[in-house]
């Protein structure tokens, strides 16, 4: 779940199939987006840049700005747009909307792969080695007493205010946690949703992050997920009860 994924914003079928197939050789997972109902799906698998063609026949401005943003909850994602390099109208309208780079179509066809490793954001190893902030660790630990939407509340604010890619983790722990708030609440379908969204996001972070043993929580995740699944909605009074992994602190 922790994939590396490109969203390609594209409706040239056989350029697709030409970028597919290098960032697939490249290591990467590739999906299609050419409307925002898709796109909005798509984040969700926490990808790791978008590439606009600026020449497509769909509003690709418009789905550039579902990303960027003040208060859009993926403003930490790079958007890579291509097209005519004799453009630069259609440059400038790409970079306006929230494209970090625009490049030409040959380049994009030619050095596709240092593209993709020059504007991808990675998890950065310095905020990693930061001290957790007061509220994460606050909300670690109404987590690790099963406050859960407590925890949800706590880090809500502090995800939103975090840019750097790090927010990300702060997401996917809230989501986790709402999942299983979910969960105690007989809400199958809302638990299975949540937990699904929050766990490729803090994968990214694996193992550790600011004293988060992060590849415990997304272990433990993963399990109370496939569980969750093979219990289905009519079985989830066997989950209700139960007690919950909490999260641990490496640090401590």
């Amino acid at each position: 779940m922790s994939q590396n994924v490109i969203v390609l914003l594209i409706d040239d079928l056989l350029l697709a199939a030409q970028l597919e197939a290098t960032l697939q050789r490249a290591g990467y997972t590739v999906f299609f987006a050419a409307n925002e109902a898709t796109l909005s799906r798509l984040l969700v698998k926490a990808p790791t840049l978008v590439i606009v063609d600026l020449k497509a026949n769909f509003n690709w401005e418009k789905l550039v700005r579902v990303i960027k943003g003040p208060g859009k909850k993926n403003v930490h994602l790079p958007a890579l747009g291509f097209g005519p390099h004799s453009n630069l109208p259609l440059q400038k309208k790409a970079l306006a909307a929230g494209c970090a780079a625009v490049v030409t179509r040959a380049a994009i066809a030619a050095d596709l792969p240092a593209l993709v490793k020059k504007y991808t954001w990675q998890v950065d190893s310095a905020a990693c080695a930061e001290t957790l902030p007061p509220l994460v660790k606050q909300g670690i630990k109404e987590f690790n007493q099963e406050l859960f939407y407590r925890c949800h509340e706590t880090l809500e604010d502090v995800w939103k205010e975090e840019q750097r890619p790090i927010r990300l983790l702060y997401q996917g722990i809230l989501q986790i946690s709402v999942g299983y708030f979910h969960i105690k609440q007989g809400n199958w379908r809302g638990a299975a949703k949540v937990i699904e969204r929050g766990i490729p996001k803090a994968a990214r972070f694996r193992p550790a992050c600011q004293g988060i043993d992060v590849a415990d929580l997304v272990t433990q995740a993963q399990a109370v997920h496939a569980e969750l699944l093979e219990l289905g909605e009519a079985r989830i009074g066997e989950f209700t009860g139960r007690s919950f992994p909490g999260i641990l602190l490496i640090e401590e």
